[in-house]
């Protein structure tokens, strides 16, 4: 059971079911149950987003205060007794040998005072990042079902001659420079295929969404800028506390950005949606017959017994 259910949610139970009746012909698929979990999964995101962004708020602030302290660096995020005296050698604390800071004697709490903020503040942290990551995996195989489905849809609506096959859709997200804009012309194709005011000549014809353009950009600028590549390669060089002070306030803007990515994605796959509904409630029930792939082996053997 429980099996089944995690199988149903990552989406590997729609892969297996794409996979088996790829070639089998097929009418209309709404998207509805995958419009109810990107409707939880995205809204799970940015949840996690802005708490993330209030966080690293809340770092940047005590950071701040300890900068206006006199304090010029920041103590190890785990327990280090030998890191923690290299910190109080630094700032100048009297607490320089693991004894005292075991005992806690001479200036040894404010030192530990000091790591205790920082310690808990990197855990939540920590902890919100785990759950966004979770669901941003568990968001890429719902979004991957939701646009394969649209696109195979397309035909089902009468939008013949569509650039972007239901499985090249997908996986164009994952194509290393590709996917900073093919993601963008794929949601474009699908909502003019969608579009229930063109019954011909939808390419040309067909309309799309504004939103498609702010999701691209945010899209874009999250791919750039996030809690992994900020830190790591925007950001990799901080000699000083100031440094790290700048960073966490990138960081916030990164959270916001992502998001405002979750709001935009729904808004989008959601208005996709409805047009597809609204589209297949004009054209009807329509049956495609797609075409097998050729057995070249197959195909000379033909040959051959025609000669």
């Amino acid at each position: 059971m429980r099996k089944n259910f995690f199988r149903k949610l990552s989406g590997r139970e729609e892969l297996d079911r794409i996979k088996s009746e790829r070639y089998d012909p097929y009418c209309y698929e709404s998207n509805s149950f995958n419009i109810v979990l990107l409707a939880i999964f995205l809204g799970l995101w940015s949840l996690v987003s802005i708490s993330l962004a209030f966080q690293d708020y809340n770092i940047s602030s005590f950071v701040t205060k300890w900068q206006s302290n006199g304090i010029s660096s920041l103590p190890p995020s785990t327990f280090d007794p030998e890191s923690l005296i290299d910190f109080s050698e630094r700032e100048n604390f009297e607490c320089l040998d693991v004894i005292d800071l075991i005992n806690e004697q001479k200036e040894c709490p404010t030192v530990l005072k000091y790591y205790d903020e920082y310690s808990k503040s990197q855990n939540i942290s920590f902890l919100l990042f785990l759950v966004l990551f979770v669901d941003f995996i568990i968001c890429i195989f719902i979004f991957g079902s939701f646009i394969h489905r649209s696109s195979r849809n397309l035909l089902t609506l009468k939008s013949s001659e569509q650039r972007f096959s239901p499985e090249m859709s997908v996986l164009w997200f994952f194509i290393p420079g590709m996917n900073f804009f093919r993601p963008w012309q794929i949601l474009k194709e699908l909502f003019k295929g969608s579009d229930p005011s063109v019954e011909d000549n939808w390419q040309s014809d067909g309309n799309f969404d504004f939103s498609i353009h702010f999701w691209a950009v945010f899209y874009l600028i999250a791919f750039l800028f996030n809690p992994v590549t900020v830190p790591r390669i925007w950001f990799s060089n901080r000699e000083n506390i100031g440094d790290i002070i700048s960073t966490y306030k990138i960081l916030i803007i990164s959270d916001i950005i992502l998001f405002l990515l979750g709001v935009l994605a729904f808004i989008v796959v959601f208005k996709l949606h409805k047009l597809q509904e609204r589209k297949r409630n004009i054209v009807g029930l329509v049956t495609v017959y797609p075409k097998k792939p050729i057995d070249p082996i197959e195909e000379l053997l033909n040959n051959n017994d025609k000669k």
